[in-house]
């Protein structure tokens, strides 16, 4: 069978969505199938490297609405001409038989701006004509908090609809020897053995991360906590948020391949977003045992169990997350919490979620055309 799968831009897996991406051309390939991956962008190595046959199209120079409904006419020209039996779409092309969202990107504008999306919006314009002019036989959302305003917003059929939260290639977390890292990658930053390192690691858009409400909590604490560093890493942190940040207790990084190392630096995560239609940084995090503070508003909050879930902020507020923050001092309750996130992130690993797949497709009437 000849499977495609279609993302707009694939050119490395520093962010959460070519991770998934690869995850599905593995598990599709492990089903001895076809499987070709079409991209604007792309890294064809990267694509091979998993058995995948990388199909690039060409780029519109300019961005803006054409670019992407450019995108998605070349994608439907090659499906008209190479008939694949299944079409999965990351979001960027009209029609196909699976289509995965990634971000609501009208709620997460309302959300972070507190105002409509501008209907001109060509990210928000090309959603709004997915969902309302596309086809598509099945919905895979990544949280109850994406389908929940998807299918009202759009008015969808909410049959068509399903949750499947990402997993993570916990391979890639794996380590025989955890404090062993966390020793060396603190001693690149220059923390200390007695430091307590609060951070948050994703891969960019630190306004939506609500990066400014973490920076005022950790220098409310520090008066009183001197002991406590920041860590922040990721893609384009913009220079307002470093001149925010005390100094001299603040470690800004880049965003880098291998993240486990940023992980297991850490002491405590936290992901205090303003939304985060799931957040795979907080998956992460839980996987290698840092205990977890994020927002009702982050869809990995809804994986959260026991104790975790009495350091999910239910507002944004910095007095609240002070006091989380002092809470996780406890050193006894942290290792509790982080061990409880441990065994929760362990049941979302990839070969569940590819049998959650598999019954959807089921489902749905496209088992026997992804299994022939």
């Amino acid at each position: 069978m000849k499977v495609l799968i279609s993302r707009k831009d694939l050119q490395d897996t520093r962010s959460g969505v070519p991770r998934i991406v690869l995850q599905q051309l593995h598990y599709f390939k492990s089903l001895g199938h076809e499987v070709f991956v079409i991209a604007e962008t792309l890294d064809k190595s990267m694509i091979e490297a998993q058995g995948g046959i990388a199909v690039k199209t060409f780029k519109w120079p300019v961005s803006g609405y054409f670019l992407r409904r450019f995108y998605d006419w070349q994608v439907s020209r090659w499906i008209a001409k190479h008939q694949p039996d299944l079409v999965i779409g990351h979001g960027d092309i009209l029609n196909q038989d699976i289509l995965y969202m990634h971000n609501c990107v009208h709620l997460a504008h309302e959300r972070v701006e507190d105002t409509a999306l501008a209907q001109q919006d060509a990210t928000g314009k090309m959603h709004t004509a997915i969902l309302e002019k596309g086809s598509f036989k099945l919905l895979i959302c990544n949280s109850q908090l994406m389908k929940d305003d998807l299918v009202k917003r759009f008015a969808l059929d909410p049959a068509r609809a399903m949750v499947l939260y990402p997993a993570v290639n916990f391979d890639h977390f794996q380590t025989q020897d955890p404090e062993k890292i966390r020793q060396e990658w603190r001693a690149k930053f220059g923390f200390k053995k007695n430091d307590l390192v609060i951070g948050l690691v994703t891969s960019g858009n630190f306004k939506k991360r609500n990066l400014g409400l973490l920076i005022d909590a950790f220098k409310a604490l520090l008066p009183d906590y001197p002991h406590i560093k920041l860590f922040v890493a990721g893609k384009n942190i913009d220079a307002d948020y470093q001149n925010q940040a005390p100094r001299q207790s603040t470690v800004f990084a880049p965003a880098i391949r291998d993240v486990k190392n940023y992980y297991y630096l850490l002491d405590i995560f936290v992901l205090p977003a303003h939304i985060e239609e799931f957040g795979l940084s907080v998956l992460e995090a839980m996987f290698c045992k840092i205990p977890v503070i994020t927002t009702k508003f982050v869809g990995a909050s809804e994986i959260i169990q026991g104790i975790g879930r009495d350091f999910i902020l239910q507002t944004l507020d910095q007095k609240n997350l002070v006091h989380m923050i002092i809470q996780l001092l406890d050193k006894k309750l942290a290792c509790d919490i982080a061990n409880h996130n441990y065994q929760t992130a362990l049941t979302l690993n990839i070969d569940q979620q590819n049998a959650l797949l598999s019954q959807a497709l089921k489902a749905h009437g496209l088992f026997s055309r992804a299994n022939t």
